[in-house]
């Protein structure tokens, strides 16, 4: 297996395969274990030979280079196999989440034009709904290539790619609008491989729970150990948490990173005379991480360092604060503390609403960038910040402006940067309104200042056309007086709204089960009010 360090020249061009990272820990820790999954195990050199039948496998089939390659698996030892051998094979791995429905799996396979698909058996009856499903040539279960492994005839061979040259398209979960999908090539996944792992403090004598694919990636690129929860990962807010707290116990699991969602879950399983976890390091992603959640993360889990990273698909980390300085912090019109920027992130806030077009020069970039503590548009530029989508011009000319060689990414989300480079959040910008009086309304704010009302699970506020500003509240109370009292304690927090509307379930994101899906939640409120109406 080559080393890392063995960058190809070919063409006059520097030649690499991030399956290379991924073979060279092979290389360097054969024996150890790679992935644990249920009580199933695979070590280093066993992914390797596994992947590298597989990618014969895939060779002999017909998928070439540059081919797209839908794979539909969960999390498991198979999914990392199969996503090596799509990498060593010189394709490109199209990953659809396993929340993901026909329709979702239907313009995944349109957009990419798939020459394979590699699914669970579930996912083939969804080609009884899918045309674009039944056109992929190539199709496999998850159990193909073993034959290969069975004979050991299977070596190491991947395809020498230019870092430019595409690896990987995933999804946004399209909560906030229309799924895009995010190209990252082989060099994007090296540097964010590298971003991560300085981040994360990742060594190859770690032992790390995974609930986000793509963390896995990073750890096999370090040599740790990864432990893939034994639980339905669709539903992070709903799993059996103590199964859950006896692998991290059982296989001295040392660090982890996920949603606040499951952490949430994991925190409230832990009791207090509970022997003392082997959690070193804790990351909580994906979501905003609030003050009241950082004292609750820092009261169950004492041993562990944690740290809130805020990212989102196309970047991911941007910045970065330990729970502590978090849980300290009060809560302000100024905004939720994210900490400090990426060492190799380059931050700016642009006017909300701005209208810019693909390409500016310095001047006219700089003309448009605000100054210090003023809210506005978080955009941020760096090596481990995605420059394109796949099929989507569209997209490109709203969220991508190009300065120079730098490439800044619209995040959607309004924020503060102070001079010192650390951020404030402000929630999501398309949702920000001008209230009837004049005044700004920052959503976000409004649901930080309600959190922890008794009887209230979530809440969220919206800007509908002809309802004005209305307030959404989860709650179990039925009773016209329970109702009436959660809304005076939001009227003694200082809170207004047009109209005050009470539910059983506010819509999260089905990917973290974290954020609100808000255009799932104003059509629900408008079912809601024609039909009392």
């Amino acid at each position: 297996m080559p080393p890392v360090s063995a960058v190809r020249q070919g063409a006059g061009l520097m030649r690499m395969n991030l399956a290379d990272i991924l073979a060279d820990a092979a290389s360097k820790h054969p024996d150890r274990i790679a992935i644990r999954h249920r009580a199933d195990s695979i070590t280093y050199a066993g992914l390797a030979r596994a992947a590298a039948a597989r990618a014969a496998r895939l060779r002999a089939l017909g998928v070439a280079p540059g081919d797209r390659v839908l794979i539909f698996v969960p999390m498991s030892i198979a999914l990392y196999e199969i996503l090596l051998a799509v990498f060593a094979v010189g394709a490109v791995a199209v990953f659809v989440d396993a929340w993901a429905d026909a329709r979702r799996l239907d313009a995944a396979v349109s957009l990419a034009d798939c020459k394979a698909f590699i699914g669970i058996p579930l996912s083939f009856m969804l080609m009884l709904k899918s045309r674009a499903m039944r056109r992929v040539p190539v199709k496999l279960l998850p159990s193909f290539g073993k034959t290969a492994l069975k004979r050991g005839d299977a070596s190491w061979m991947a395809h020498g790619c230019d870092p430019a040259d595409p690896a990987l398209i995933t999804f946004t979960t399209g909560s906030t609008g229309t799924p895009k999908a995010a190209l990252r090539s082989h060099g994007f996944l090296l540097e964010q491989h590298h971003v991560l792992r300085d981040e994360l403090e990742m060594t190859a004598d770690d032992v790390d729970l995974a609930t986000l694919p793509i963390f896995v990636l990073n750890n096999l690129g370090c040599g740790a150990t990864t432990i893939i929860p034994d639980c339905d990962m669709r539903r992070a807010d709903e799993f059996p948490a103590e199964k859950v707290l006896g692998e991290i116990m059982r296989y001295g699991v040392t660090s982890s990173a996920g949603s606040p969602a499951f952490y949430a879950r994991l925190a409230t399983a832990v009791a207090p005379d509970s022997p003392a976890l082997p959690l070193k390091r804790l990351y909580v992603g994906g979501a905003a991480v609030h003050q009241d959640f950082a004292r609750d993360l820092l009261a169950a889990f004492p041993a562990a360092r944690i740290c809130a990273l805020y990212g989102s698909t196309e970047a991911e980390p941007i910045a970065s604060i330990a729970a502590r300085e978090l849980a300290e912090a009060e809560v302000s019109q100024a905004g939720l503390p994210a900490g400090r920027i990426c060492d190799s992130i380059e931050a700016a806030i642009i006017p909300l609403g701005i209208a810019t077009h693909g390409i500016m020069s310095e001047a006219e970039w700089q003309s448009i960038c605000l100054p210090p503590d003023t809210p506005g548009e978080i955009c941020v530029a760096g090596p481990h910040v995605l420059r394109h989508y796949y099929r989507n011009p569209e997209a490109e000319r709203e969220n991508k402006i190009h300065v120079g060689e730098r490439c800044f990414h619209r995040t959607g989300d309004a924020g503060r940067l102070s001079g010192d480079g650390r951020l404030h959040l402000l929630g999501r910008a398309s949702q920000v309104f001008r209230r009837a009086d004049g005044t700004m309304c920052y959503p976000f704010l409004v649901e930080s200042a309600l959190r922890g009302l008794p009887g209230v699970s979530a809440v969220s506020m919206v800007h509908i056309e002809g309802m004005g500003a209305v307030l959404a509240v989860e709650t179990a109370a039925s009773q016209v007086r329970g109702q009436a009292d959660i809304e005076a304690r939001i009227a003694a927090r200082g809170v207004s709204a047009d109209r005050i509307v009470f539910m059983r379930h506010i819509p999260r994101d089905p990917r973290h089960r974290s954020k609100i899906d808000v255009p799932r939640l104003i059509a629900k409120i408008r079912d809601s009010v024609s039909t009392k109406n």
